[in-house]
């Protein structure tokens, strides 16, 4: 993927480098919500999701972070 991106003109950005060591398994400090875990995301007036594996807030702030990164080494080449 990182080859095709780069043949394509495009910057990879690498979250898997800074997030797949951080599973759902890693108690208060996962970036990952557990498989049962609810979300803040409410539908009606008490039904909350469950975040199903995808990252929690940590994670979202963890992959925000590289993205911002790689944006600014754009913008300053």
């Amino acid at each position: 993927m990182k080859t095709a991106v780069a043949d394509a003109g495009a910057d990879f950005v690498d979250l898997y480098a800074h997030t797949g060591s951080n599973t759902a398994c890693d108690g208060v400090n996962r970036g990952i919500g557990g498989l049962l875990e609810n979300s803040r995301i409410q539908i009606g007036d008490d039904q909350r999701l469950p975040w199903y594996a995808h990252p929690n807030e940590k994670g979202r702030d963890i992959q925000a972070e590289r993205v911002t990164d790689k944006v600014e080494q754009a913008l300053n080449r």
